[in-house]
Order: structure tokens, then sequence, then C-alpha cells
């Protein structure tokens, strides 16, 4: 959970954005020498209606479970009352709801082919890295995406790894491949999962997967000496 603390007045107002479905954590802080007896707190629509009740949180910090209406912006406001009775002026966050996050390959990100690697890491050619380019919707970017690389029988050669990308960036697979087998091998790079910035679980669409098909290495078998 993520706490955001409201520091004096003189921070009346934040805003924020968070993934449906995420709880989070706020925190006021009174200036020196105020004296709490207790704290009020209110979450309200743009009309200003009340949309949950926390009459009963009276602490210096509540926390929200943003299940409401997505794309819509609430009002968390918090108000301290000290010992005297007296209340404090309104100090409060906006929040908007963005919608449940969602990962996938671009439609238009192809397989990639590729040759065996020499002895030493060294290039065998074609291209030495795997370019996939990832979309991400809803939630709060970037998001941590963890993928794995998989042999021909499904087993995992590597992974699983995460990487952390925006909308549109690629996931890139350094072409690593050695492939002696005299026949090309196919390796599936695969979208495991991922989390928002904001520490949502992201679901993996149906698109999650691509193919590096690896050419096997050619072999000279020795030099003639005349």
């Amino acid at each position: 959970m993520l706490t955001v603390s409201f520091v004096g007045v003189t921070m009346a107002q934040q805003t924020q954005t968070v993934t449906s479905g995420v709880s989070k954590s706020y925190t006021a802080n009174p200036e020196a020498g105020t004296t709490v007896d207790h704290y009020v707190w209110q979450l309200v629509d743009a009309s200003n209606v009340s949309v949950r009740d926390l009459s009963a949180e009276t602490g210096a910090t509540v926390n929200i479970l943003w299940d409401l209406t997505v794309g819509e912006t609430y009002r968390l406001k918090s108000q301290v009352v000290d010992n005297n009775g007296c209340i404090s002026e309104v100090v409060y966050v906006d929040v908007t709801i963005a919608a449940e996050a969602f990962v996938n390959f671009v439609a238009t990100a192809s397989d990639v082919i590729t040759c065996s690697d020499l002895n030493g890491g060294i290039s065998g050619g074609l291209v030495d890295q795997s370019l996939f380019k990832v979309e991400l919707t809803g939630g709060v970017a970037p998001f941590d995406v963890t993928y794995e690389i998989r042999d021909a029988s499904n087993a995992v050669v590597q992974g699983p790894n995460t990487v952390t990308l925006n909308n549109g960036d690629d996931l890139s697979i350094d072409n690593n491949f050695v492939n002696e087998t005299g026949a090309d091998l196919n390796y599936t790079v695969v979208i495991t999962s991922a989390k928002t910035a904001d520490g949502v679980a992201v679901t993996v669409n149906a698109d999650d997967s691509r193919t590096i098909t690896v050419h096997t290495k050619p072999v000279i078998s020795n030099l003639t000496l005349n």
C-alpha cells in the first residue's frame, strides 16, 4: 500500500491516479503546535456528494479501497479537530480511477529469425536482438512485465525476467542462442505476468507470446592443406 501524506495547509490540494481495485493509505500531518483531538475524513464525488461513510475514521491515517467508477475523479478530504474543538481548513487530494490494466504484444510485433551465436558469444549473423513491441492499457504506467523464454518442449530456458515498460516500448531479448543441431530451433517468448506502477496485478491478454527461430550453425569440418 502506498502512503500519501498531506503536509500542512500550503499543500491543500494534490492529485493522484490509481488503478481500479488498488488499496492505498493516506496520512494527515498537522503542523507543529496543533494538539490533536481527532480527524474528520470525507470521500466525495465531483458533485461533493459523499460516496463512502468515513465517520468512523477518526485517526490520522485512513485506508481507501479504490473500487469506484473507472474514469471518475473523487476527492478525499481531511480536517483535524484540536483539543479546543476547533477545526482546520480542509486538505484534500483528487483521485482519478484508471481502468483495469492489460498487457499484450502489439499485433504488428513480428516473430524473429536469427542465426546461432558462435563460440565466445560472437554473433553468427542476422539480428543480435529480438524486439517485440508491447501494448499496455489501463492502470498506472510504467508496468513491471515478467517474461520467460521456453524451448520447443515448453521448458523454461531463460527467466523469469522482469523489465519496466511503458506503452509502445520494446521487450528486448539478446539473441545469444547457440544451435548446433543441424536444424532450426524455435524459442517462445511468453509474457507471464505484470504489475502496474501502484502494485496492481495486470491481466495478460491472449496475445502473450512471440517466436524466435534460430538457424543452425553452419560448420566447416576442416581445411585441406596442399
